[in-house]
């Protein structure tokens, strides 16, 4: 067993399932509250249901792929394909606040936090992790 704590996969997949119960409230939000995503990420925002609802979605399809990580940590295609998901939602975050002004920065933290922070994870394991496949 790997001594470093950021290479153990029981220690990862945890982390990734705790993500993805995290964003999973994002999920419920979207299709039922939309306006609770529009007033605490985009209160600068005029945004119909619909962004809402395509939002969960999204939300949807990455926790997907992060619980099925979660599953198969050992997995570096999965690896890849959380890398680009974090990103993209760390990269979201960080237009949008800093570039567009259209989301504040306590509304962007949890994006910072989860994506950044899983994107770094993911990709140190993808560096330094010698049994993924």
């Amino acid at each position: 067993m790997d001594t470093n704590i950021f290479l153990q996969d029981n220690i990862f997949s945890y982390w990734l399932c705790f993500v993805s119960l995290f964003r999973g409230f994002s999920i419920v939000t979207g299709y039922f509250k939309p306006q609770i995503i529009t007033k605490n990420i985009y209160p600068n925002e005029k945004l119909p249901p619909l962004f809402g609802r395509m939002f969960a979605n999204w939300t949807g399809g990455s926790i997907t792929a992060c619980l099925i990580l979660a599953l198969f940590p050992q997995s570096l295609p999965m690896h890849y394909m959380n890398l680009c998901a974090f990103t993209i939602a760390f990269g979201h975050a960080l237009l949008e606040s800093n570039y567009y002004k259209t989301m504040p920065f306590k509304g962007a933290i949890s994006m910072y936090f989860f994506g950044g922070g899983s994107a770094l994870w993911t990709l140190y394991r993808i560096l330094f992790c010698k049994s993924l496949q």
